[in-house]
């Protein structure tokens, strides 16, 4: 629609190239212009915060020093003691502000800016803004009070003034009509007419309109379905952010310079908003007001002649009179002939600058030009001598390979003749041959000499026992009766020693003890296990179709040693007390007891727990078989005072009875299941780390093929 098409938008109000730039010492700062004889391979010294070249340091260095000092000031607010960025920063925060200043009030403040007659902006600025303050113009977006309370947001169609009553027109009084006369008043004084003391001869000066009896047609912006209403003047006002004595200030500013010891808008501002095409009277209905005037009256001088002229008479008019009575050109017309010379003046300097600048970029393009023939020269010669030492390096590389093979031949060769050589050592060293008759002989190390009371027939079996509680100490306990470990210099003390309170005592209590709590256990798991009496019948049967007599009187024997304590001490073996006084006795009847625990009842058991355990197997049983001479004198004689090598044999004979039983072999064979594990696994852990190395030797191999390609592909991009 017409009104929309007439709305408010913001004004282009970027002031002038001349005044974008701060003021050092309040005057206008220039910018040093780039040499004429500038060259594009030149070095130079850039100043990024006026965007300036030097070719000398020390005045990059004064300019660079006076940006950061305290002596620039905003071109627009005015406010000093500032660096050149925060000058700048200021001049920006301004326009800003300003940004959105209305656009229909930039005509009407231009005009009545020009019609002031102040010397100060300031002055200006109040002038302006006391007119303004209660009167709108068409097309300015106000707020419309309405009868709720409600503002409504509202565009100024139409300005309608109070209507004429009493010889009133538009607020003002008709003037009698001049009387006519036929005297013509001609002055030759060198003063310029006072052209308002001249019309206020014919008449009395207009007086303005009181802006409250003025009413406005408006239409809401954005709620099209209201229609236009014509409201009171009391109704209607600008939203401060939008106007204000501040933003005017600001504005008057950028649009206004003092000419003449007077404030006028600039001439590039009147031509860009076209002040001069349009007549006030279109944004508000009512004649331009008359401003005071601050400025000094000058003094008149009196005129030097009055002709009087009758209408009957034809006046002589001399040349000196047809000058002083010519038309005398108007403030605002001299102004404005001043300002077209400028901007005159301004174009033919910024050609003499456009041809300046044609002509330094033709020097800089010759010279450019020159420069890339020299620079094309030279990649000519240098591609030629690159050319000739690539065709030296390849002749070069080619002598080389040559040379490579040739080695590499005599490599081979030399390496077929190690090989032949080395056969024949190898099938010459294969044959068999005394070993006094070897070349590689060596003397065997000096042997350590080890300090024992041990017979040195007696060293060996002392180690084995020493070995078999290290290895099995932990499944039996044996941190009960030694707690610091066993080591040599102890079973060396029990053996040798006949102490009753020694280590030989606590090694026969751990052995003993260690013996009747497996026992016990075996016969729990037995009486556990045991099956039915007929298949236990035919098992034993089975298992004893083919029994050896000397086996069962064996047995008979050491049952018949086993019941002994039963009868005569009221209680089994293995319940009697054990101390260091009955520890023979009770080890010499365990002895030749041994082999009573093989019964026809756990049959099955030792066939599938043991591995066929019988009584021959009992270790206790092949110490009684094979010396007899010591069971008896152990019936006489206490263990502490028999030889070490006597000792030993004990020893031996319980080592091999712990190992005979159910939970040593599920020991042993726990420990070899892991140790089969641990192989597995270092075997599949070699294979990865096999295959891993085969593959990194691959992938070298690999990355030096590519190597090769790529090189051989620069040298053919080269050649």
């Amino acid at each position: 629609s017409e009104p929309a098409a007439r709305g408010q938008s913001r004004a282009d109000t970027d002031p002038p190239p001349a005044g974008a730039m701060p003021l050092l010492h309040r005057k206008p700062f220039e910018r040093k212009r780039p040499p004429a004889d500038l060259r594009p391979d030149e070095h130079f010294f850039y100043c990024r915060v006026t965007n300036e070249i030097f070719r000398d340091y020390d005045e990059f260095f004064e300019r660079t020093i006076l940006c950061n000092s305290l002596v620039w000031s905003c071109a627009i607010t005015g406010k000093a003691g500032l660096t050149y960025q925060e000058a700048v920063e200021s001049e920006k925060k301004a326009r800003r502000n300003i940004q959105n200043f209305p656009e229909p009030l930039i005509g009407p403040v231009l005009y009545l800016a020009g019609r002031t007659r102040r010397a100060r902006l300031h002055e200006v600025c109040d002038d302006v803004h006391a007119y303004l303050h209660n009167r709108f113009f068409v097309g300015e977006t106000v707020e419309v009070l309405r009868n709720s309370g409600a503002r409504l947001q509202c565009m100024i169609l139409e300005v309608k003034p109070p209507p004429k009553e009493n010889g009133m027109m538009n607020g003002h009084t008709q003037s009698p009509p001049a009387v006519a006369t036929e005297t013509i008043v001609i002055s030759d004084s060198d003063e310029e007419p006072d052209t308002p003391k001249a019309s206020a001869r014919n008449g009395k000066r207009p007086t303005a309109i009181d802006p409250s009896l003025f009413k406005y047609k408006v239409k809401p912006v954005q709620q099209e379905r209201y229609e236009s209403v014509t409201v009171k003047a009391c109704q209607i006002s600008r939203k401060p952010t939008l106007f204000s004595r501040e933003r005017l200030k600001l504005f008057l500013k950028l649009h206004c310079e003092l000419h003449n010891g007077v404030q006028r808008p600039k001439a590039t501002s009147v031509i860009k908003y076209k002040v001069c095409e349009k007549s006030f009277s279109e944004a508000f209905p009512d004649d331009p007001p008359a401003f005071a005037s601050s400025l000094p009256t000058p003094q008149r001088k009196p005129p030097k002649s009055r002709v009087v002229v009758s209408p009957l008479v034809s006046p002589v008019v001399s040349p000196m009179d047809a000058f002083v009575s010519r038309p005398v050109i108007g403030v605002d017309q001299y102004y404005a002939a001043m300002e077209r010379e400028k901007l005159l003046a301004l174009r033919e300097e910024m050609q003499a600058m456009a041809y300046e600048k044609a002509k330094l970029q033709r020097a800089q393009f010759d010279v450019m030009e020159a420069a890339r023939r020299r620079e094309r020269e030279e990649r000519e010669r240098e591609r030629e001598e690159l050319r000739k030492m690539m065709e030296e390096e390849r002749l070069k590389k080619k002598e080389e390979k040559e040379r490579q093979k040739m080695e590499r031949e005599k490599e081979r060769e030399k390496l077929r003749e190690e090989k032949r050589k080395h056969a024949e050592y190898v099938k010459l060293w294969r044959k068999p041959r005394e070993d006094l008759e070897c070349d590689d002989l060596k003397e065997l190390p000096a042997p350590t000499p080890v300090k024992t009371r041990l017979p040195p027939e007696c060293f060996g079996d002392a180690l084995m026992v020493l070995e078999f509680l290290h290895a099995f100490g932990e499944l039996f306990d044996l941190q009960d009766e030694f707690p610091e470990g066993i080591s040599l210099e102890v079973l060396e003390e029990a053996l040798v020693g006949n102490n009753a309170d020694g280590p030989l005592c606590e090694l026969l209590f751990f052995f003993l003890t260690a013996i009747f709590e497996a026992m016990a256990e075996e016969e729990e798991e037995v009486a556990k296990d045991q099956i039915a009496e007929a298949d236990t019948k035919d098992l034993t049967e089975a298992l004893d179709e083919d029994a050896d007599p000397t086996k069962t009187a064996l047995s008979a024997v050491a049952s018949l040693a086993a019941a002994w304590p039963q009868l005569h001490q009221g209680c089994s073996l293995k319940s009697l007390d054990l101390d260091s006084c009955t520890l023979s006795e009770i080890l010499r009847l365990h002895i030749l007891a041994s082999g009573a625990d093989v019964t026809t009842n756990n049959a099955k058991y030792r066939y599938q727990k043991r591995g066929g355990f019988d009584a021959t197997d009992d270790a206790g049983m092949e110490l009684r078989l094979n010396h007899p001479g010591l069971l008896k004198k152990l019936s006489t004689t206490s263990i502490y005072d028999l030889s070490p090598a006597e000792k030993l044999k004990i020893l031996h004979a319980l080592c091999g009875k712990l190992l005979t039983l159910v939970s040593t072999r599920d020991f042993i064979e726990d420990y070899m299941e892991i140790l089969r594990q641990s192989k597995q696994e270092f075997r599949e852990l070699k294979a990865e780390q096999n295959r891993r190395e085969r593959g990194e030797a691959a992938a070298k191999i690999r990355k030096r093929k590519e190597e090769k390609l790529k090189e051989q592909e620069m040298k053919l991009k080269e050649i």
